[in-house]
C-alpha cells in the first residue's frame, strides 16, 4: 500500500521533517546541488531533473581530519552526527550509496551513513546522457516518491520510511513507473578491449582535468596529508578528495608513476567503472547517470566508445 502526499504539502512535509533531522534536498543556486535545507532555502527546491553535483561530499567531505596527535595523544576524529535525511535521490544516487558502502569502512564514513535515512524521487525528465537503465540498478531506499499529476504517490522501504509518513494517506490505487532512457550502454563486455585503438580517440581529447571523477557519485579517490603545528608537538593526518586522472595519483615512493600516461589513466577510469569493480563485487561501479558527461569541457562521451566496439 502506497503512502499519498499532495504536491502542494511538499514544503509543509518537509518543514516537519526538520524539527527532527538536519533535511538535504536538491538546491539550486549558482548550480543545482544538495544543500541543508531552512526555511530561506526551501523556496529554491529543485526537483526537475538531476542535480549537476551529486550528494557524496556528505559522507565523504572534500577534506576532514582523521586523526588528531595533541598532548604526546593520538586521538582519532570521530565526529558526531546529527541524524539526517537526504531527499530527492534518483535512482542512480541512491545506488551510487550502495557501492560506495562496499570500499568505505572508514568510523566517520559508517557514521554519516548510519545516521542518513534516503528518500528517493522518481526522474520524469532524464536527458540526452542518462543511461542508468544500462546498469543493473536496484531499488534501495527508504521511502521513494512518485510524482502523479497533482499528488506524490510513495513508496515505503523500510521501517524508518514508514514512521516519516505514517501520518499520510493512504492511496487508493498505486503508482510505479519506469525509467526511460533515450541513451544506452549496449554492451558492458569490454575486458578483452583493453588494447584496442578506439581509447586514443577520447584519451587525445582529455585534459586529465578530473571534473568527471569530482562529478561522479561514486569515485572515491582519496590522499593523507599530515600537516605539524609550529610548535612540533601538535599534528593532524587530514583525507583530501583526489582523482584518479592527475598523474600525481599514482605516484610511489621514489618517483616511479604507474598510470604516466592519460592514455592510461583515461582507460583506467573507465575499466574500473565498467569491469574492474563488478569482478570483484559483481556490481558495476558506474551508475548511469551521465554527470562525467555533461561536465567534460571537451565532451568525452566513452558510453558512445563502446558502443562503436564490435
Amino acid at each position: 500500500m502506497q503512502k499519498i502526499l499532495p504536491k502542494k504539502r511538499l514544503n509543509e512535509f518537509l518543514i516537519n521533517l526538520m524539527r527532527d533531522y538536519e533535511v538535504i534536498a536538491p538546491i539550486k543556486d549558482k548550480n543545482t546541488k544538495f544543500q541543508v535545507l531552512s526555511k530561506d532555502n526551501i523556496k529554491n527546491l529543485y526537483l526537475k531533473d538531476i542535480t549537476e553535483v551529486p550528494v557524496k561530499d556528505y559522507l565523504m567531505p572534500e577534506s576532514e581530519t582523521i586523526l588528531e596527535f595533541k598532548d604526546n595523544k593520538y586521538a582519532s576524529r570521530e565526529g558526531k552526527t546529527r541524524k539526517r535525511i537526504i531527499f530527492g535521490l534518483r535512482k542512480c544516487d541512491l545506488n551510487s550509496f550502495l557501492i560506495l558502502d562496499k570500499v568505505m569502512y572508514d568510523k566517520n564514513y559508517r557514521n554519516r551513513r548510519k545516521n542518513a535515512i534516503l528518500i528517493g524521487l522518481y526522474c520524469e525528465y532524464p536527458d540526452k546522457y542518462c543511461f542508468c537503465n544500462s546498469m543493473e540498478l536496484e531499488d534501495k531506499y527508504d521511502l521513494f516518491f512518485y510524482p502523479d499529476k497533482g499528488d506524490y504517490y510513495i513508496n515505503i522501504g523500510s521501517k524508518l520510511g514508514e514512521e516519516l509518513v505514517k501520518s499520510l494517506g493512504n492511496s487508493r490505487k498505486q503508482v510505479i513507473k519506469k525509467l526511460k532512457n533515450s541513451k544506452q550502454l549496449n554492451n558492458k563486455d569490454i575486458q578483452a578491449e583493453y588494447k584496442n585503438k578506439i581509447w586514443e580517440e577520447d584519451a587525445k581529447k582529455c585534459l586529465s582535468c578530473g571534473a568527471c571523477t569530482v562529478y561522479c557519485p561514486t569515485c572515491n579517490c582519496f590522499d593523507f596529508v599530515e600537516k605539524q603545528g609550529i610548535n612540533l608537538n601538535d599534528a593532524k593526518k587530514i583525507r583530501n578528495q583526489t582523482s584518479c586522472q592527475l598523474q600525481s595519483f599514482s605516484r610511489v615512493a621514489g618517483g616511479k608513476i604507474f598510470r604516466e600516461s592519460r592514455l592510461a589513466r583515461f582507460k583506467h577510469f573507465v575499466f574500473h567503472k565498467i569491469v574492474y569493480f563488478k569482478n570483484k563485487y559483481s556490481k558495476y561501479m558506474c551508475v548511469g547517470c551521465g554527470r562525467c558527461l555533461r561536465v567534460c569541457p571537451t565532451h568525452i562521451d566513452w558510453v558512445n566508445t563502446i558502443n562503436r566496439l564490435k
